[in-house]
């Protein structure tokens, strides 16, 4: 525990510490600058041009979150995901940036320090600690000519004007807009970024590993992308081609239109023949039903289609909404099916033997059945208002599964405090029962906490 401590705190004194010698180090080159351009040595010349290209952050976040497990037939008792009742958080942040002639490097590793403790299932009353140290991402990359980029690094790639999550990529199911503290896992990219014109730029991007992503039931598939954008004055839009090693190609497009000053409309999509995604089948075991991958080899076409638009009222509010239609989704008849076997599933977890394991193994695949939501209809209306007095922002959003009534509420409040530290509030309310998309997993979930920038 002591160990744990003073590892971050040791950390963040050396970060501290090497920023002051930094800028004294910059002062220091700058002061000598003054020297007549012929008397400078070519080590000051190098050091200057490495000095005036580097730029760093470094945020420190502390939190405190509470949230409740509901128990419902994916989660027995909460003794499948385990998921503790009270968490505290240390987060330390750096990123660094260096823009060195036709070079440009930056790296973001994180020191973490996490609290547990369970109130639920068979960890009931028990705390632990958890330190980890990593590099969330990092980039290199090499301007080749005025319009012709290649990087190589791990990044959290990201594109698109949605909200609720951003059906054209390919990459990330998590566009990170539900709660802008946690961070979304960076992947390992291959990129090589082509500018022909002023408003348009080709990408060639090959992701080539997880990362610090985690795939719970599906492994990693390496996958690749050809993307086309194209940027206007009052429209912009995106296509991409991707196809993963051993899957199916995948045809994504997003888009955006300046209709008037203050009304925005957008779109994303993604359209591909067959799903890999699991569905709920009969099969010869004791539940009798399995969750098997039965659209994998068919032809037909299964999209993703998400419409939105935002408006801004002239006293400075944004509201938007947000309609999907998931294709790949659970009809009514295959909803019915898949709670179903997952309450078998879940009346067997604690048994012994090949029934348990079938269970256990069952109760993965539907909580991962590799669709981003479950059913095919969904609403989000959001409010958010920026700058409020220059010292506040408020996010308020809800997200409604019409066809199983559930749904979910999310709360940001961010309040600024001097130039360097900000007050964060995050909440999550899900509603609905256990046999719902939103009522199976959390009842609620806030996160309190504070973050301070030098």
């Amino acid at each position: 525990m002591k160990n744990k401590f003073f590892f971050v705190i040791l950390f963040i004194l050396l970060c501290l510490l090497w920023k002051h010698s930094f800028a004294s180090a910059i002062k220091q080159s700058a002061g000598q600058g003054v020297q007549p351009e012929g008397e400078k040595s070519q080590s000051s010349k190098l050091w200057e041009e490495l000095s005036g290209g580097f730029e760093y952050s470094v945020r420190v976040l502390a939190s405190g979150a509470c949230q409740d497990p509901a128990n419902s037939s994916q989660n027995p008792d909460n003794d499948f995901f385990q998921i503790p009742r009270y968490l505290a958080d240390l987060e330390l942040r750096p990123d660094f940036y260096l823009n060195f002639r036709l070079l440009e490097l930056s790296a973001k590793p994180r020191v973490n320090l996490e609290w547990r403790a369970w109130e639920e299932g068979d960890r009931e009353g028990e705390t632990d600690w958890d330190d980890e140290c990593f590099v969330n991402e990092w980039l290199a990359r090499i301007r080749v000519t005025e319009s012709l980029f290649i990087s190589y690094g791990r990044e959290n790639l990201q594109w698109g004007p949605s909200y609720l999550f951003s059906p054209s990529n390919p990459f990330f199911r998590d566009n990170g807009r539900r709660n802008p503290k946690r961070e979304v896992p960076g992947m390992d990219f291959a990129r090589l970024v082509w500018l022909p014109g002023l408003s348009w730029t080709i990408s060639l991007i090959a992701n080539l590993d997880e990362g610090r992503q985690e795939f719970l039931l599906f492994e990693f598939e390496k996958t690749y992308a050809l993307k086309l954008d194209y940027a206007g004055q009052e429209a912009y839009a995106g296509l991409i081609l991707s196809r993963k090693e051993h899957d199916r190609n995948r045809l994504g497009v997003f888009g955006g239109w300046t209709a008037t000053d203050a009304l925005l409309l957008y779109g994303e999509g993604t359209i591909a023949k067959g799903t890999d995604a699991l569905y709920p089948e009969k099969a010869n075991n004791p539940f009798g039903a399995s969750m098997l991958a039965i659209d994998d080899e068919d032809s037909s076409l299964k999209g993703i289609v998400l419409v939105g638009g935002s408006y801004t009222l002239e006293m400075g509010p944004t509201l938007t909404m947000e309609y999907v239609y998931n294709g790949p989704g659970y009809s009514d008849g295959k909803a019915g099916d898949y709670y179903h076997l997952r309450k078998d599933a879940s009346d067997a977890f604690d048994l012994i033997g090949p029934i348990g394991d079938l269970s256990k193994l069952t109760l993965s695949q539907t909580a991962d059945p590799g669709l981003r939501f479950l059913r095919r209809n969904y609403v989000m209306v959001q409010y958010n208002h920026n700058d409020i007095r220059d010292i506040l922002d408020l996010t308020f959003r809800w997200t409604q599964n019409i066809d199983d009534g559930s749904g979910q509420f999310i709360s940001i409040v961010e309040y600024f405090v001097g130039e360097h530290t900000q007050l964060f509030f995050i909440g999550t309310v899900n509603s609905g029962a256990g046999d719902t998309e939103f009522g199976s997993i959390l009842n609620y979930q806030w996160m309190i906490g504070l973050e301070y920038t030098f």
